[in-house]
């Protein structure tokens, strides 16, 4: 049987272990009861709130001020979810701060993030609604949804292009083109001698017409010379003032002075001539490199217009009789 003192024992601990419980109890959760804290309304339209709970944090610019005590649905508007915060008397809410629901870490979990406000804007009287705010949440699952469409729409297209009717045709385009270029690289190999050729015909036929052009200036340059030296010019002169005198001199000093124009202009022509002299030999190789040139075009335009495939292959050599 059980004692008195045992009993009485036993009583006494009971009443001290419930007396240490009830202590406890009161202060880890006294200040929260007493706590003197004002409420406020957030409404969020189509907008899931899954991760927010009763209890999560209240955060102004990261630093804890309150704790969610309720989320409910408008009646009203069913669309729209209500969630009740209570926050610290001291936290500055005003007109202009947002309410944004953010991730907490990496559990998943939600809490709400006060941003925004002014110094300008007044303060918003307890009791109120504040402002919802965009969340990083709703950004990141707007992009999520649009890539999602997209990547949707870009494996419809690849699983469109695999059937097995465009995987034929795709194999065939693929065979085509390997074909195409096989034909053009056997092409460029047979016909490379030929190219090699043509470009080289052209390259002399470049050079053959530089040096008619050279050849000519030279001529041009020469017969500018002659056409503006001295002595024709004083020739010329010497003519125009002896017609303007025909008029006024007298038969003798007439005479006179056409035997002087004669002689100055036998004098002209002599030095004419030898200037000629000196430059007929360029002349008559300008004029006979001209001649050659001439005549090579006509023989490769008359050469092209007979067989225009020699621009693409040379035509072939003749054989050198006696080998």
């Amino acid at each position: 049987m059980v004692s008195r003192a045992q009993k009485i024992r036993l009583t006494i601990f009971l009443v001290v272990a419930l007396s240490v419980l009830i202590g406890s109890i009161i202060i880890i959760t006294g200040q929260q009861i007493f706590e003197n804290k004002e409420t406020y309304y957030i409404r969020y339209r189509d907008v899931s709130l899954s991760g927010l709970e009763i209890g999560s944090a209240v955060r102004y610019r990261g630093i804890r001020v309150g704790r969610i005590e309720d989320i409910y649905i408008d009646e009203q508007d069913i669309t729209t979810l209500v969630v009740k915060i209570s926050v610290e008397p001291d936290v500055p809410i005003k007109e202009d701060t947002e309410a944004i629901v953010t991730f907490f870490g990496i559990t998943g979990l939600k809490i709400i993030e006060l941003q925004g406000g002014t110094n300008e804007s007044e303060p918003l009287e307890p009791g109120s609604f504040i402002a919802s705010g965009v969340s990083l949440v709703e950004t990141m699952t707007d992009q999520a949804e649009v890539i999602a469409r997209k990547l949707e729409l870009i494996l419809n297209n690849i699983a469109e292009m695999t059937e097995a009717s465009r995987r034929n045709q795709i194999y065939r385009l693929v065979d085509n083109t390997s074909n195409t270029l096989e034909s053009f690289q056997t092409f460029l190999d047979t016909n490379k001698v030929n190219f090699y050729r043509t470009v080289e015909n052209i390259a002399v036929f470049s050079a053959e017409l530089d040096t008619l052009t050279h050849t000519t200036t030279l001529f041009v340059d020469d017969l500018r010379k002659i056409t503006s030296s001295e002595a024709l010019t004083t020739s010329i002169d010497n003519i125009e003032v002896i017609t303007t005198e025909l008029r006024e001199a007298k038969l003798s000093e007439l005479i006179a002075k056409l035997t002087k124009a004669v002689e100055q202009t036998d004098k002209t022509f002599t030095h004419l001539d030898l200037t000629l002299l000196k430059s007929r030999h360029d002349i008559l190789n300008s004029a006979e490199v001209l001649r050659e040139s001439l005549e090579n075009f006509n023989e490769f335009t008359r050469i092209i217009s007979e067989n225009p495939s020699l621009l693409l292959r040379s035509r072939p050599q003749p054989e050198i009789e006696g080998r």
